[in-house]
């Protein structure tokens, strides 16, 4: 994402305007009727030890925490008002450089300056703390809906087993009594009758809930989306295999199968001129390599944002969070996510390493 990478680049910036006080405060030291113009052969060392040691402390820090936040974090408008806080602070220590080295002392500012771009600093380290902070719960929280979506549609599909067992036991107490209305038909001869009550007797009993894999969690979400699928007469093909035992933590598989669902889904309902369908194989091919492929026709036009992210067909210029989420995981487990819009068929194909 173009803004998240040009705060990165200002933040750089920011690290280099510091080099930059560094510079100058050796100047000031050592060359008190210096000018800020002219170059010093020991302030330039100090500048750039400064900027090695930078490097190596902030290296760690910087990509598990910044990184993150690019990695996790995708909203650009965000991202664009945080570029303010790099230019700002890289903008007001070039402003506050002395052109005169001697006026600090004849003024007797030294102390002053110093203290300000202390001050400065501090303010700065700990906005970006709190911009951190203020991301990673965010994200956090979107993790913890995700959760709590799945956590609902288990909870339903929980419901309709239990409807279902309750359905079957009353099925078996009165299946005596069907066999001796059958029998007394057959008896009878009735069998115009007798296949009219079959008829119905069927109709009656409700579908078994299908069982797709052995995993829960990733079986609810699945009857859900069928279910779904069958009431808009949308055509399902669903072949899963999911451990029980995988590396692959099963939330992260279900925020991956809802997010694909639902935009295969929602697409799939509101299509006019092709047939509806839904398509998904997911399996672990080998035991460090997990595959999953969907497919969906589509209508619309696809739209893209200049770094690749789709954008949403339901919401006007804004990048689709269910495939935003469905990047971030497949980053987790250091996969590949490709996608595909040849012919009105919308393909995403997902490696992940387990």
């Amino acid at each position: 994402m173009l803004p998240a990478s040009l705060f990165v680049m200002l933040t750089a910036c920011c690290l280099g305007s510091l080099s930059y006080v560094i510079y100058h405060t050796f100047g000031v030291i050592f060359h008190p009727h210096g000018q800020s113009t002219e170059f010093y052969p020991e302030s330039m060392i100090a500048q750039l030890i400064f900027l090695v040691f930078a490097d190596i402390i902030l290296y760690k820090p910087a990509r598990k925490y910044l990184g993150w936040m690019v990695t996790n974090f995708h909203n650009a408008f965000v991202w664009r008002i945080a570029c303010i806080f790099p230019c700002c602070f890289t903008f007001l220590v070039f402003t506050y450089i002395p052109h005169n080295y001697y006026d600090i002392y004849t003024y007797h500012d030294l102390h002053v300056y110093f203290s300000m771009m202390l001050t400065l600093l501090v303010f700065v380290f700990l906005l970006y703390v709190l911009f951190y902070t203020i991301i990673h719960s965010y994200v956090e929280n979107q993790y913890i809906l995700e959760e709590q979506k799945i956590l609902e549609i288990q909870a339903k599909e929980y419901s309709q087993l239990s409807q279902h067992v309750q359905e079957t036991r009353e099925i078996r107490h009165d299946f005596r009594h069907q066999i001796t209305v059958i029998s007394g038909l057959l008896n009878q001869g009735n069998y115009e009758e007798l296949k009219e009550y079959l008829s119905q007797y069927e109709s009656s009993i409700s579908l078994q809930t299908k069982i797709y894999c052995r995993q829960p969690a990733v079986n609810a979400i699945l009857s859900h989306y069928d279910l779904l699928c069958a009431q808009d007469k949308i055509k399902t093909k669903f072949a899963v295999d999911f451990p029980t035992l995988s590396p692959i933590s099963s939330v992260d598989f279900c925020i991956v199968l809802g997010n694909l669902l639902e935009n295969a889904y929602l697409e799939c309902k509101t299509l006019q001129k092709y047939e509806k369908f839904i398509y998904l194989k997911a399996r672990q091919t080998s035991p460090g390599a997990f595959v999953l492929l969907i497919e969906n026709p589509y209508e619309h036009e696809i739209k893209k944002t200049d770094s690749g992210f789709f954008l949403s067909s339901r919401r006007k210029n804004c990048v689709g969070t269910g495939l935003k989420s469905v990047t971030a995981i497949c980053k987790k487990y250091d996969g590949h996510l490709s996608i595909e819009t040849d012919n009105h068929r919308f393909k995403v194909k997902m490696f992940l390493q387990c």
